[in-house]
């Protein structure tokens, strides 16, 4: 199975170790991940905002590039990845005017879209294409003691008539891959609330205070770590650790992983092997797992 892969700005930076797990794993699941060639950021979260027209048409050029490789399926780790290509190209078919600025907008440019090649997450390929049950025969180390926390976030999610792939306040996407590696996934809460991630530069607090949230949701309903699907989530909620313990005074922290990193822990790969962080190994080993 080729697929064209978009890893986005964050897995080719401080959260590559996203980039290289779910690399991993698409290759011992027979997923030719074929990078987009001179791909370019999709704007997420800031140009959407500042300028639609451009950001639309941003979206659009790495689409096309996808179209020029014969495919029509572009998928990313990422879900602000996610969420602004299928943003994008939901503007693009569904607004006129937008779709006649857009259209001037590259006049003179490259940058030819047919309206084929769309963003699917990560998630959404391992579940529909690959399927839970061959994932599970690749499974050679069961995490059998682990109970995981299924962060989903916003963005994957919502709104859920462009993102069409669950519900967006009662998703099962994460606890099925994680019944898959034989832990037990543990719904919370705040599953589905921001990460905070947006707010880190404007209102730094604010930002701490959502991440506490998801991380204290999943401790309260008894999680060992949280898994999540996002490059964004990943620096909020396991970079600011240490940050979110001082903040609210508390005794413990939340190790949160990419779901890939999960997959493969069962697998059969070591954590170094996929990038997992100090704090979750400690986890991991307390638990026996490793």
């Amino acid at each position: 199975m080729k697929i064209a892969y978009y890893p986005g700005c964050a897995a080719h930076g401080l959260s590559k170790d996203v980039d290289i797990a779910t690399r991993k794993v698409a290759e011992v699941l027979g997923v030719e991940l074929v990078e987009v060639p001179d791909w370019n950021c999709c704007g997420g979260g800031f140009y959407d905002e500042y300028n639609e027209v451009g950001h639309v048409a941003l979206n659009l050029r790495n689409l096309s590039q996808v179209e020029k490789m014969g495919l029509q399926k572009m998928v990313t780790p990422c879900s602000v990845c996610l969420h602004s290509h299928r943003l994008a190209t939901y503007k693009y078919k569904e607004d006129k005017d937008i779709k006649k600025k857009v259209e001037k907008r590259l006049e003179g440019t490259s940058v030819k879209y047919d309206g084929k090649a769309d963003a699917e997450h990560i998630v959404w390929v391992l579940i529909r294409d690959v399927g839970l049950e061959n994932i599970k025969k690749h499974v050679k180390k069961p995490l059998t003691g682990l109970r995981v926390g299924t962060y989903y976030g916003c963005q994957m999610l919502r709104p859920e008539q462009i993102m069409g792939f669950e519900k967006a306040y009662s998703p099962t996407s994460l606890s099925e891959l994680v019944a898959v590696t034989g832990a037990t996934p543990v719904p919370f809460p705040t599953m589905t609330s921001c990460c905070g991630f947006p707010l880190v530069g404007s209102n730094p607090k604010g930002a701490l205070k959502l991440a506490f949230n998801v991380l204290n949701g999943a401790k309260q309903s008894g999680a060992d770590l949280v898994i999540h699907p996002c490059s964004l989530c990943h620096l909020q909620l396991d970079s600011l650790q240490l940050k979110v313990k001082a903040e609210f005074n508390v005794n413990w922290t939340m190790p949160a992983i990419y779901v890939t990193q999960l997959l493969g822990l069962s697998f059969g790969f070591s954590p170094e092997e996929l990038g997992i962080g100090k704090l979750a190994i400690e986890v991991l080993r307390s638990k026996g797992v490793i």
